[in-house]
């Protein structure tokens, strides 16, 4: 127990020895004649001998006043008592699942250690009690609503994995602080290991914020980068070492391509804080490069990582538009993509000499440029380096026909509403892929050094972003400027969702378990790849 205002409590010692004081003192009297002593019984206080201070004797008056002023004093010094469970009235328990929370300096780990805590304020709450449980993963996720249902609380708990994916703590605080910052008396208890971004915009409202610290051990080694890169000795594989810990940690380096071992080498010692890096002649023609860490470290997520070296299956893409969220999303969902934005070409991106930062350039509604990435396609904006020369415009025009190519496979435009489109004429390099009442609706281009795709209409002046064939259309203009086909090998973030166009059931397997999707449309959404390693994506049956 400790208190508030423990300084209260000092004055109960003076106080109290006044109130005794009163006590002791002897009252004085005065005389008052009476005719006869016989009718006043004889009183032995009343026949002792006149002075200051008196014997002290048992009064239960003075009992009630001591344990009245007592009372008082402990009250103003306001007690208070540690309460060892997390739970109140209404919690919600906020759950890291990031990657370092699979540390193992807590045994078996630091998530095991953080499910142990949260099962046990489950198992304690009382039947009047309240909980929810929110998984801080790769998105924020309600395990369960508030309820008080303990059985299925504790079984839905038992039931969640670690991932590798970096957590989003600061959105899973704001989605507790809407369900119960309006609450008098709630709680909000965070269970993490403390390795998260800064946490901006979050305000818990009424409610209590407790964070429980998990883990405080840094002992690790990770794979802080891998990749290959042209030099004038030919392509190179790289791969780096970074030294988390306060002390000097060892370990061993096996690289591989294609699945095979091509390179095997100690790691030696590296400082805290320091990096190591060991550079390879990369075999020529190989697609996926591999490395494995093996130390005496906490954690392994870490200790793997892979590099596709494939046109197809890595593009670096600038989308330049005044505002499309249509187009942002098709495209940052796609998994090869690394998307940027913005509302003009950057000057060093135009063609000339140098290479550029982009695979792709993007144009939605703004004229197409001359640049130096190797894939372009513009939506409704011809320019002077585009494949056809704008003729004038025309309103609501009618689809007509289409020809069978992989550009266009699986899109349908019939019953596609179109309020505008470009009237071109086709320059000599030009192919006309498909055709409407009013012209070309969509020309490509191939030339050794440049892919190119001019769609004659934006997308945000027809219906076609909200139809089936829009996702697809993007896949397939992707592939064709990339210079071939969809990869069969991909490379993603663990917890980051990609899409796929995909009308079927599909089957993932791997580390991340088992998991089976059905598409939305015709757009196949996968988020369950939350942990690192080879996973297998079968579509169909």
């Amino acid at each position: 127990m400790s208190f508030q205002n423990g300084a209260a409590l000092a004055w109960l010692l003076p106080l109290g020895g006044i109130v005794i004081l009163l006590y002791l003192l002897k009252m004085r009297r005065r005389d008052v004649r009476v005719p006869a002593t016989f009718l006043w019984p004889a009183r032995v206080e009343e026949i002792r001998a006149n002075a200051l201070f008196q014997k002290l004797r048992a009064n239960w008056l003075l009992f009630l006043q001591l344990l009245a002023l007592s009372l008082i004093s402990f009250a103003m010094a306001r007690p208070q008592t540690q309460q060892k469970g997390l739970t109140g009235e209404v919690t919600v328990l906020v759950l890291d699942s990031s990657a370092s929370m699979s540390a193992t300096d807590i045994a078996p780990s630091r998530f095991e250690e953080a499910k142990k805590l949260a099962r046990e304020a489950i198992q304690s709450s009382r039947a009047g009690d309240r909980l929810a449980l929110i998984e801080a993963g790769a998105s924020p996720k309600v395990v369960f609503p508030l309820g008080n249902d303990q059985a299925k609380q504790v079984r839905l708990l038992d039931a969640l994995k670690p991932t590798d994916a970096e957590g989003e703590v600061g959105d899973a605080l704001r989605l507790a602080a809407a369900l119960v910052g309006a609450q008098e008396g709630a709680r909000i208890v965070l269970l993490s290991d403390g390795v998260f971004e800064s946490i901006t915009n979050f305000t818990r409202g009424k409610a209590a914020l407790l964070y429980r610290s998990i883990g405080d051990q840094d002992d690790n080694l990770s794979i802080s980068a891998l990749g290959t890169a042209e030099t004038a000795g030919g392509r190179q594989l790289f791969c780096g070492i970074k030294n988390h810990s306060k002390k000097p940690i060892d370990g061993s380096l096996t690289l591989y391509a294609d699945g095979e071992v091509i390179d095997s080498a100690e790691v030696p010692g590296i400082a805290p804080d320091g990096q190591w890096g060991r550079t390879i002649a990369a075999p020529a023609g190989a697609k996926v490069f591999e490395a494995k860490l093996t130390a005496n470290d906490m954690l392994k997520s870490d200790n793997y990582a892979v590099s596709i070296n494939d046109p197809g299956a890595s593009l670096r893409v600038l989308l330049v538009t005044k505002g499309n969220p249509f187009l942002e999303k098709a495209l940052s969902l796609d998994p090869r993509v690394t998307l940027d934005r913005a509302t003009e070409l950057p000057v060093q991106e135009l063609a000339g000499i140098g290479a550029g930062t982009y695979d792709v350039v993007v144009f939605d509604g703004i004229e197409e440029q001359a640049v130096k990435a190797r894939g372009v396609i513009a939506f409704g904006s011809p320019g002077p380096a585009s494949p056809a020369v704008a003729t004038g415009s025309a309103s609501k025009p009618q689809f007509l026909s289409a020809e069978p190519s992989n550009l266009l496979r699986g899109v349908d435009f019939e019953g596609v509403f179109i309020d505008k489109q470009i009237k071109v004429k086709p320059a000599a390099t030009g192919k006309v892929q498909a055709e409407t009442s009013a012209g070309p609706l969509i020309i490509s281009s191939e030339r050794p050094d440049k892919r190119q795709i001019l769609v004659t209409f934006e997308p945000l002046n027809s219906d076609f972003p909200l139809q089936v064939g829009f996702p697809i259309l993007l896949a397939n203009a992707l592939d064709f400027v990339a210079g071939g086909t969809s990869s069969q090998a991909l490379t993603v973030r663990p917890g980051q969702p990609f899409s796929l166009p995909w009308t079927k059931e599909a089957h993932l397997s791997g580390p991340s378990g088992n998991h089976t999707f059905s598409p939305t449309g015709s757009t196949l959404v996968v988020r369950e790849a939350k942990n690192v390693g080879k996973h297998a994506l079968k579509l169909g049956e």
